[in-house]
């Protein structure tokens, strides 16, 4: 629980999660013990918790894409990719060992190849530099692949999963909500693989945003985000509003975990925010990816 940092592979990382977010509270719980990342080829390094704190139980399931082959875009010459899929379920199938039929996904790819080819890079074996909270209301983290010689479309991402511990009115949906994003997207639209799209937004299970926009998450708009004050040096942000439709007129909570900010507004790759008359303080991290100048800038969780 808390804070951590360093250099993982994806399937240490999926333990990670898993482990923390049991040990944090008795709400989560281990979903099926016969996902583990024991086997890291293909698909099988995997874990699913279980979240059963409202009155409706909710499965999470964190699985290492390692097959090759997987083709996630025809456009700008074809995209092949792996990475880390997301599955938020209503129901669990305890015989084939599967999500239920009320399920939404997200796969966040960070090792791509174009043109015909598969990702070389092994993810049981590739390094991950990442940055990492986990608590009871589930985790953030934020990673960058090592690099990869043979693979040009490498990325890194950030993933949120958050409890809503309240909410601003009554809605008949679950407490939850995930985020996720890349700092390069190869992916131009043309996805030819059903079942690894990556989502943005998955607000379950009202909608999902797809890959290209953030709908159903609103920002500070007009390109500051978050800013460091030129009278008296402190930081003004906004929390990031979480939305129950795409059009962004309904929210309903505000994230604890993380935000948004941008490096031309005094804030930089580093910088610890504390929150007045609290103890808790965020982190902000600009991480670029192997094959991308573009950066990713959030600050997330770093203290209580």
């Amino acid at each position: 629980m808390g804070f951590t940092s360093g250099a993982k592979t994806l399937p240490d990382l999926i333990d990670d999660i898993a482990n923390g977010l049991i040990a944090s509270s008795v709400n989560w719980v281990e979903g099926d013990s016969t996902w583990n990342i024991t086997d890291t080829t293909n698909n099988n390094a995997r874990r699913v918790v279980r979240y059963t704190g409202d009155s409706a139980d909710i499965w999470f399931s964190l699985e290492c894409v390692n097959q090759t082959g997987i083709r996630i875009s025809t456009a700008d010459a074809d995209t092949y990719a792996k990475g880390l899929r997301i599955t938020i379920a209503a129901s669990w199938d305890s015989i084939n060992h599967t999500w239920g039929e009320t399920n939404q996904q997200s796969f966040v790819y960070f090792e791509g190849e174009y043109a015909d080819s598969s990702p070389n890079a092994d993810l049981g074996i590739l390094q991950l530099s990442y940055y990492m909270w986990i608590d009871s209301t589930g985790f953030v983290v934020m990673a960058r692949p090592e690099s990869w010689p043979d693979d040009a479309r490498q990325a890194s991402f950030i993933v949120v999963l958050e409890h809503m511990a309240s909410k601003e009115y009554s809605d008949g949906l679950t407490n939850f909500y995930c985020y996720c994003n890349v700092n390069a997207n190869w992916c131009n639209g043309g996805y030819s693989h059903a079942d690894f799209k990556l989502n943005k937004y998955m607000r379950p299970f009202s909608f999902m945003s797809g890959y290209s926009v953030d709908s159903g998450m609103q920002w500070w708009n007009g390109g500051k985000h978050a800013f460091k004050s030129n009278g008296n040096g402190k930081v003004y942000y906004t929390k990031p509003l979480v939305c129950n439709t795409a059009d962004e007129r309904t929210p309903i909570y505000q994230s604890e975990l993380f935000f948004l900010f941008s490096t031309d507004r005094g804030l930089v790759d580093g910088d610890v925010v504390a929150v007045d008359g609290q103890t808790t303080k965020y982190l902000c991290k600009s991480i670029s990816s192997p094959n991308s100048t573009s950066l990713l800038n959030y600050a997330i969780k770093y203290v209580a």
